[in-house]
């Protein structure tokens, strides 16, 4: 049997030949008087302890917990020790046997198996940390306007958010050709290969028909830098797109918040950023010349910017480039 237990709560991981109504009442009122968990935080993580209230040094003592709980079950006695411990939780693993005669082959035996045990356990927690900061990356970057990459040593792209997705759709500057990305403009590709296979910094303008060029920026990523990251082993390099006719902050709730702006002023302010003039975002919205400016006059002193330049400065240093959700 495996108990996972900390200060407050625990659950049996794996178990054994434990009666199911036994394994309730163990959590719902018999662990409070185990004398493992009761002195589990003095207990050394690999080191065997004997389970048994006769034989010497053993941990239990002929009490309500042995006799209602333990000894109830036909388990006369057994051995146990903690396999794992973090922080305030500990993983106890135990053997209990129906009968006399707990011998030091036993002990031995089991004493052996500790190590494999603790090893398994700390590579499944290694394993599960990873599976979540990777989650957590992959979620992050699928948030962002920009246009994000993760390509193998083989160019083969491994993640791809949606921004980056709508770049290699047909009629886009980018493939995915025989599994690998590559550029439509032959002069591109070739630098965009040379660079992933130096692994080297590199950044490229990428043209677009009736659009403003795009800029890739290639950035490797070594091992040691990916496995702190979270990232499969795998990735060689992260490939950033940027689109200069997308407005890069869509969101602008939390900036109309911080600084106090009206809906009238975040919605002449979302206008702007667009490359609207104020006789556009006029018409856009609907209103007089003369409005739009008198909102543009409130957002700079609230903000307290003096030119519409140092506003959108001010916006780019404040909000990620997040899409709309």
């Amino acid at each position: 049997m495996i108990n996972s237990a900390d200060a407050d709560n625990g659950c049996s991981m794996v178990q054994h030949g434990v009666v199911p109504e036994f394994q309730k009442r163990y959590f719902d009122y018999f662990a409070r008087l185990d004398p493992v968990f009761a002195a589990h935080s003095r207990l050394e993580v690999g080191r065997p302890i004997c389970l048994s209230p006769f034989a010497p040094g053993g941990l239990f003592t002929d009490g309500e917990f042995y006799s209602d709980w333990f000894a109830a079950q036909g388990f006369y006695d057994g051995l146990g020790a903690v396999v794992y411990s973090h922080g305030e939780r500990r993983l106890w693993l135990s053997v209990a046997r129906p009968e006399n005669g707990l011998a030091l082959d036993h002990v031995e035996g089991f004493a052996r198996l500790l190590p494999f045990v603790t090893r398994a356990l700390r590579v499944a927690e290694r394993l599960g940390t990873l599976t979540d900061r990777q989650a957590a990356l992959h979620d992050t970057l699928a948030a962002a306007t920009h246009g994000v990459m993760l390509v193998d040593r083989q160019h083969r792209p491994v993640f791809v958010n949606p921004a980056a997705e709508a770049l290699l759709r047909r009629g886009q500057p980018l493939r995915v050709r025989s599994g690998r990305l590559v550029a439509c403009d032959v002069a591109v590709d070739t630098a965009l290969q040379i660079a992933l296979a130096a692994g080297r910094v590199c950044d490229l303008a990428v043209p677009r028909h009736g659009q403003r060029p795009l800029l890739l920026s290639v950035v490797p990523v070594g091992r040691r830098a990916a496995d702190g990251a979270g990232l499969d082993a795998s990735v060689a390099a992260m490939i950033v797109a940027s689109d200069p006719d997308m407005r890069p902050w869509p969101r602008l709730e939390g900036f109309a918040r911080l600084y106090g702006l009206t809906a009238a002023e975040a919605k002449v302010l979302a206008a702007l950023l667009d490359g609207d003039g104020l006789e556009q975002a006029a018409d856009r919205l609907g209103v007089g010349r003369a409005t739009v400016k008198t909102h543009l006059n409130r957002i700079l002193g609230k903000t307290s910017c003096l030119r519409q330049n140092e506003l959108i400065r001010l916006i780019a240093r404040t909000l990620p480039s997040l899409r709309e959700q």
